[in-house]
């Protein structure tokens, strides 16, 4: 018998029992559809992610105050200031491009009688181009509005859509905080949300010696914000960071830091790997249904077998090797495994752009996730197909013509 021959005669075996080989192949269909969405998931999502960190600034460096502690105690918050900001761009300005301190307070902002809660950043000039803001509308504060401390301020687009909603440039309009009138000199261009949940879109920026004289009432820093000036340079940036700042502060070499520094692409890293943790012990569970798959596709042919016993032994006794009978019925489970494969395949593509649809970003789907599953059920197929074929080609001719 040729090799398509023998298919024929498998498809003709399977399509018998229709309902009983479409259920068999069910879990080859879950397991497959699952795998592949999962995938083109966190494929997507690692994408999306990329894209936010290179909104972001890759090579951002992240200066925080961490509390001091003492034995068993935590004391009192320790503090950045603008001293510490200084110290970074006279020593480091061979590592770093930029240093900018800023300063956050959370209030309520009003016009036109609406209002909203939202996040008020004191910040300088410099913070414009190390976290890359597109000003589509207006412009970015000076060093001048710095000095005169000036009541003006930048919105970003999820203050703009709740204060605005029929503006899409309301450069020249004012809004009230803590009673106080800004005018809005600029409108900031979308960024959307950090992996951390936090929406840069929504707050507003104004600046940094107007915040601490009108708003803030202390010139206490909440963050300190730097660019190395490449990511090869990143990690030798952020050891002199810490060097300098401790210097400055005269901490002791069995003293703790008073202070946190941390770069994105640390941050980027530790989302990523608990991202790709979490989609491996899915897609493991998710092979569970493989092997299910599997273990039906193996009882089904031992069901076979018994029931075609006198036929096997027909064709033994007319010719047909024992080969030729392994082989018969390793191509029967083969097909039972690559037809669940392909419509899994088929399911997990479309499950893959509902996903995507959902969740508002790019489909992407790896074409070795398709290779990688046409290879896992056919090789499902024949290794849990290979015990019944070699029952069967083990038959005595006799004995089996004898069944009934």
């Amino acid at each position: 018998m040729t090799l398509f021959s023998a298919i024929r005669v498998a498809f003709c075996a399977l399509l018998l029992h229709k309902g009983r080989s479409a259920l068999t192949s069910l879990g080859m269909v879950i397991g497959i559809a699952t795998v592949i969405a999962l995938v083109s998931a966190g494929t997507s999502a690692a994408r999306r992610l990329d894209e936010v960190l290179e909104g972001v600034g890759k090579n951002l460096l992240i200066v925080r105050a961490r509390p001091r502690s003492q034995g068993d105690f935590v004391q009192k918050q320790a503090e950045l200031t603008d001293m510490d900001a200084e110290r970074l761009r006279k020593e480091l300005g061979h590592l770093l491009r930029g240093v900018a301190e800023s300063q956050v307070i959370r209030r309520r902002v009003t016009s036109q009688g609406r209002g909203r809660s939202t996040q008020i950043t004191g910040a300088v000039p410099d913070l414009q181009s190390i976290r890359n803001w597109k000003v589509p509308h207006g412009r970015w504060f000076t060093d001048d509005d710095m000095k005169k401390e000036a009541p003006v301020c930048l919105i970003g687009q999820a203050v703009r859509r709740d204060l605005f909603p029929h503006q899409t440039n309301p450069v020249g309009e004012t809004l009230r905080i803590d009673g106080i009138e800004f005018r809005i000199i600029g409108v900031l261009g979308p960024k959307g949300k950090l992996p951390i949940g936090f929406d840069q879109d929504d707050q507003v920026f104004v600046p940094l010696t107007t915040l601490q004289t009108r708003l803030a009432g202390e010139k206490r820093l909440t963050v300190i914000t730097c660019a190395a000036r490449s990511a090869e340079v990143q990690e030798q940036a952020k050891a002199a960071m810490t060097r300098v700042l401790r210097a400055r502060r005269q901490l002791k070499s069995n003293q703790p830091d008073e202070f946190e520094v941390s770069s994105v692409r640390e941050i980027s890293e530790l989302a990523m790997t608990v991202a790709g943790a979490i989609q491996l012990l899915v897609v493991v569970i998710a092979s569970v249904s493989l092997v299910v798959g599997g273990i039906g596709i193996m009882n089904i042919l031992l069901a076979s077998v018994a029931e075609r016993t006198r036929e096997i032994g027909i064709r033994m006794a007319v010719g047909a090797t024992p080969g030729a009978v392994l082989v018969q019925f390793l191509l029967e489970g083969l097909v039972l495994a690559l037809a669940g494969g392909i419509l899994g395949i088929l399911c997990g593509l479309a499950l893959a752009i509902v996903l995507a649809v959902l969740c508002g970003w790019e489909v992407a789907i790896p074409s070795w996730s398709i290779t990688l599953s046409v290879l896992v059920s056919a090789g499902t197929g024949v290794a849990f197909s290979l015990y019944p074929a070699i029952k069967a080609s083990q038959l005595e001719p006799i004995v089996a013509l004898r069944c009934e």
